[in-house]
């Protein structure tokens, strides 16, 4: 690649926007939501929590990253999670399905709930944002479809915190992947940005392929080794 994806030396640089699809602002807020993702994804307590679940062979290199290795990693042109919204057609919001409940992990610590509580919340803000003021971003971004991407667009503050409310909205992406996750981390471990920049294409070519790897409805705990999901291209945006 002629002209890698270029890195921040930090969350809270700024980023040069040469060659990004993305502007270096919604790169940054990417990051930053992607870094408190990966923090929440290695909390004791919310190991089997379907929001921020990840397979073992995933979460074990995850958490021997040293924070720069971390913020590298997190420094990526799209999230290392998924939105999805409810279905509109249903009446009421699904916020916990009769089943479901059964398998949920026990209440949280107030602390560790008042995180996931407020990074749910901003990451749907952050995506309606996008998608009200850029078109097409929460599709590089985000990896959403163009109509989840107009009903970001239309909806109101009050609307957004019902719906950050429902169990089902985040789930990490590629959660089974461990070729996926395995070729992020290696390449947030190396010093130069060839490797990640090759990690971010390969990221983005999934993603315009619809390929999570994961079951959005499948509310249970990730810890089986699972083979990686090939399907034509989605709705996304084209590598």
């Amino acid at each position: 690649m002629d002209d890698p994806i270029p890195l921040p030396s930090g969350l809270g640089s700024d980023l040069e926007p040469r060659g990004n699809l993305l502007d270096p602002v919604i790169r940054r807020d990417i990051a930053d939501l992607n870094l408190q993702f990966l923090q929440l994804s290695l909390e004791p307590s919310l190991e089997e929590d379907p929001r921020f679940a990840l397979a073992d062979s995933v979460r074990a290199p995850l958490a021997s990253c040293s924070p720069d290795e971390f913020n590298r990693l997190a420094a990526c042109p799209f999230s290392l999670f998924q939105l999805r919204l409810p279905d509109p057609s249903r009446r009421e919001l699904p916020a916990a399905d009769r089943v479901a409940d059964a398998r949920q992990p026990p209440p949280l610590d107030p602390a560790v709930a008042a995180r996931c509580h407020s990074f749910v919340l901003l990451s749907l803000s952050v995506a309606r944002q996008l998608a009200g003021a850029t078109p097409l971003s929460p599709r590089i971004a985000l990896g959403v479809s163009a109509e989840v991407e107009s009903r970001l667009a239309s909806m109101g503050p009050a609307e957004l915190v019902i719906i950050a409310a429902w169990s089902g909205l985040v789930r990490a992406r590629w959660p089974r992947h461990e070729k996926v996750w395995g070729m992020l981390i290696g390449a947030a471990r190396t010093s130069g940005p060839v490797p990640l920049g090759w990690a971010h294409c390969a990221g983005l070519c999934l993603l315009a392929a619809g390929n999570t790897a994961a079951d959005p409805h499948d509310a249970g705990p990730v810890r089986r080794r699972g083979r990686p999901v090939r399907g034509w291209p989605g709705p996304g945006v084209p590598c």
